[in-house]
């Protein structure tokens, strides 16, 4: 019988005034509060996950280390030894070799950050980062302490961009004049976004990332996202700049990926991991879930569009949702389609 890795020890909720209402910045977000060097230099330490494309993750490696606060430590988990830089990182970098999943990489990541840490800021393996990502998160996540884990503002996401048009992005970038609004936890912006979020470190030694969800661990952000809400507000703030280039392999195979777009939300539905009351929740999946991806999924398949194997995603789609009348669906059943 599988069994889930989320009930955990559990904290006392923090107490606020509402989602969203936190301590109003100062005029300029670059005036840092007192702190010693020591102080700022252990603030937080950084997870990257990767499998099969070890040059895009060498150059986010060279984007973290090009951000104007520097991390304690950066953490690389890959399956394989295949999978690490040829580029030489000394102990600047720690590469640990093991297990292959996003959930289980992560959590194997945790394993070697200590307490002390302020703060674990998680990417993937093909983010370009404004250099004052880091320095913007943990001056903002310090300042304002019911703030659980925040993401950033990606300037693209996928769409083709290469590393180059990245980084023109990113150095023709201006931050607004008007401050106000920049963190925003209500609607769209409730979910962390798995590519960039920055999670404080104290909280993930209760809600650890649920490896019931194997392999690529599809939206693994939201459940985490639902599980950290219980703590204080999870968003989105605008000052952390990014873009998320989505590169191409170290993929799964779309039947896989078709299979786990609707059993890991069903899943996230039977064990309570969900932003909507029961029947409301229930409602979304049938309609917003599996009804929109299985009618996009079909539509692609009709038009012979050739850009994936949609006909091999549409094969799971409907392998997931058997598997749900049949009462037997769960997100570890990709592994053995």
């Amino acid at each position: 019988m599988y069994t889930s890795d989320s009930s955990r020890k559990s904290l006392k909720p923090f107490k606020e005034n509402g989602v969203g209402q936190i301590r109003p910045l100062v005029e300029r977000m670059s005036d840092a509060i007192p702190a010693t060097p020591d102080r700022v230099g252990r603030a937080i330490s950084i997870v990257i996950i990767s499998s099969g494309r070890p040059e895009v993750l060498n150059e986010t490696l060279e984007s973290i280390f090009r951000q104007s606060q520097q991390p304690q430590q950066v953490i690389v988990v890959v399956p394989t030894l295949a999978d690490v830089p040829r580029n030489e990182w000394g102990k600047s970098v720690q590469f640990i070799v093991g297990p292959h999943g996003g959930c289980v990489q992560r959590n194997k990541a945790l394993e070697a950050i200590p307490l002390s840490v302020d703060y674990v800021g998680f990417f993937d393996d093909d983010v370009e980062l404004r250099v004052d990502f880091l320095e913007q998160a943990t001056l903002f996540m310090r300042r304002n302490p019911t703030t659980i884990a925040i993401s950033g503002h990606l300037l693209a996401d996928g769409d083709g961009v290469t590393r180059a048009e990245a980084r023109r992005l990113l150095a023709h970038h201006t931050h607004p004049e008007n401050l106000n609004g920049l963190f925003r936890c209500k609607g769209k912006f409730h979910s962390l976004h798995g590519c960039n979020m920055v999670v404080r470190r104290s909280i993930l030694d209760y809600e650890k990332f649920d490896e019931n969800l194997p392999l690529y661990s599809f939206a693994e952000d939201y459940d985490l996202s639902m599980r950290l809400e219980r703590y204080g507000s999870v968003g989105k703030f605008a000052l952390c700049i990014g873009v998320h280039l989505a590169s191409p392999g170290g993929r799964v195979p779309e039947v896989l990926r078709g299979y786990a777009f609707v059993a890991n939300p069903w899943y996230f539905l039977k064990k309570g991991t969900v932003h909507l009351p029961p029947f409301l929740a229930r409602v979304r999946f049938w309609l917003a879930v599996f009804g929109r991806t299985f009618l996009f999924t079909l539509w692609k398949v009709l038009i012979r569009d050739r850009s994936v194997d949609w006909a091999g995603r549409l094969r799971g789609i409907l392998l997931a949702f058997q598997d749900i009348l049949l009462g037997r669906s769960h997100p570890r059943r990709i592994l053995e389609l």
